[in-house]
């Protein structure tokens, strides 16, 4: 992350959405040092704000994240998903059903299977599948 976001113009045309396996208890520290390297601006989503270009928006602690049809988040307490709260599966599946062949999902890094059901659910209905960077 600390080597895309900051490359990225402070009018960039897209919303980008972030999944990070946190600890529960997290602050947000870790998305406020990394702003201060970019130009576009990183806030934790709200529930019911509406998604918009040019933002990158980070899933809170301990809660799934979720894109409902109105292009608002919406947040979960459900079980975890391959051992995950927030689950990179549980975004990529309802970004799908919204965005369809407008979405791109990108997955740089994990320790478990999270986000591989979800690009699935991609493969299905975006044009773009993209990566896992190890």
């Amino acid at each position: 992350m600390k080597t895309i976001l900051p490359t990225l113009p402070t009018q960039f045309g897209i919303p980008i959405v972030i999944v990070q396996h946190i600890g529960a208890r997290s602050d947000g520290e870790w998305f406020r040092i990394l702003e201060k390297l970019c130009n576009i601006k990183i806030k934790e989503a709200e529930e019911k704000e509406e998604i918009k270009s040019g933002m990158v928006y980070v899933a809170p602690p301990n809660y799934h994240l979720l894109i409902e049809k109105d292009k608002t988040f919406s947040f979960s307490i459900g079980e975890r998903v391959n051992f995950s709260r927030p689950s990179i599966d549980v975004l990529f599946e309802t970004a799908s059903e919204v965005y369809e062949d407008k979405l791109i999902g990108v997955i740089l890094t994990g320790a478990n299977s999270d986000g591989a059901q979800g690009l699935k659910k991609l493969k299905k209905t975006a044009v773009w599948r993209l990566f896992k960077i190890l």
